[in-house]
């Protein structure tokens, strides 16, 4: 990881109870079940056909754009670890009466506040939802800032989910939408149960050989992430030890994990050998869900086409060409985050690392990127950049107390 937060962004993980004005979210919601617990209050009309909608992968995570009252596009991440929300920049954007308050919980132990609004329509491609309530989410910079593109609108998840059979194809960069109703799997994959918590699909894996209950999370750019629960219960930091700490962060706060290699994880009678795994250093949990032992983000699920299908209960996963591609983590040793100003001040250095071989130390202001000014360089993109190929020579132009300086970092797995 070499940004501050969004390379380890541990799932967006947002569920909502819709109370008049008010949102919160009840801990104990997340039991499992074998169908989501409550009907929506958002209402959908789909369009009647199969739609194909074209997505970007930015480090990790599916973009799509949407049309909100016949206006946009605007950007939003398709996230089956959240409902459906939109930031307040867009709500004041298209001149929404916001309305209420309540609270949110995210990825760690904290919350954040969140109003509602009325949206006549939500338009995916050919798909509409309409008369939707929804959630008016405040979103952290790191996760929403994209340079000088328009920054992520908000969050397409649950709902849509709930009323479409929808196939995830990384590698060819689509999204597929069938109607519930009309959809039958033809394809050639494995099917694996789909149970709920609360409204959040999860299914069984096994990690190192021991099952657990795991999330798909398409709002996270990470392999696994494990509840700090299930880690100490089979000791999966005894048999894994020494991994470099890192800060990750939710919507909700920022707190410390550890980043550490399992010998397997197996889903869909498929194994994935040595996938990187994080897990909070201790005194937080990591998911904010009842009986959930992780979470399974995007560089494992990249290696498969997968299909949701909540209607039958099932998630489908195929082969893709990404499969048995080694799943990364750090190979900088440094974290930055972006802020206002030239571009990205970096928050941690660790020892032995190709960043403290550099010189680079914290506080440093980061201004320039392979020449490019920081400031044009999204979050996302930038961490991209640093998980690229080992011997990828990265070139970053700083500012310390006024004084500019060019470095250079070669890149290198810190994770045998």
């Amino acid at each position: 990881m070499s940004n501050f937060a969004r390379a380890a962004y541990v799932g967006t993980v947002l569920t909502f109870a819709l109370s008049g004005a008010a949102l919160s979210r009840d801990a104990n919601s997340g039991r499992l079940s074998d169908a989501p617990s409550g009907s929506s209050q958002v209402s959908g009309h789909p369009h009647a056909g199969l739609t194909i909608v074209p997505i970007s992968v930015e480090n990790g995570e599916v973009i799509i754009n949407v049309t909100i009252n016949g206006q946009g596009p605007f950007p939003m991440v398709f996230d089956s670890g959240a409902e459906e929300a939109v930031t307040p920049e867009t709500a004041s954007a298209l001149g929404l009466e916001v309305e209420g308050g309540g609270t949110v919980g995210g990825s760690g132990e904290g919350v954040v506040p969140v109003a509602v609004t009325n949206i006549k329509s939500v338009r995916v491609g050919d798909t509409q939802l309409s008369d939707l309530r929804l959630p008016v989410l405040p979103l952290p910079r790191f996760y929403t800032d994209r340079g000088t593109r328009p920054p992520v609108a908000g969050l397409v998840g649950y709902d849509l989910l709930a009323q479409f059979a929808i196939r995830l194809d990384y590698e060819s960069g689509t999204l597929t939408l069938t109607p519930a109703r009309a959809f039958h799997y033809g394809e050639a994959g494995t099917r694996v149960p789909l149970f709920f918590a609360d409204k959040l699909p999860v299914l069984r894996a096994s990690a190192d050989g021991i099952e657990g209950w795991f999330e798909i999370d398409t709002g996270s750019s990470e392999a696994i992430v494990l509840q700090r629960r299930f880690v100490d219960q089979y000791g999966f930091e005894s048999r894994h030890p020494g991994g470099p700490r890192m800060k990750v962060g939710g919507v909700d706060e920022v707190f410390e994990t550890i980043a550490a290699r399992l010998d397997r994880f197996t889903i869909a009678n498929a194994e994935i050998e040595r996938p990187v795994v994080e897990f909070p250093s201790g005194g937080k949990n990591g998911l904010p869900v009842v009986d959930v032992d992780g979470s399974i983000g995007y560089q494992i699920l990249r290696q498969f086409v997968i299909t949701f299908d909540y209607s039958h209960q099932s998630l489908w996963f195929q082969r893709s060409a990404a499969f048995g591609i080694k799943t990364v983590q750090w190979k900088t040793g440094f974290q930055a985050v972006k802020v206002d100003g030239p571009g990205f001040r970096v928050v941690t250095v660790l020892p032995n690392t190709p960043a403290a071989a550099s010189g680079i130390s914290v506080g440093d202001v980061i201004t320039e990127v392979d020449g490019r000014p920081a400031v044009s360089v999204g979050q996302a993109e930038f961490s991209g950049l640093m998980r690229g190929p080992d011997g990828t020579l990265i070139h970053l132009g700083m500012v310390r107390d006024g004084t500019p300086r060019l470095v250079t970092l070669t890149l290198k797995e810190l994770l045998p």
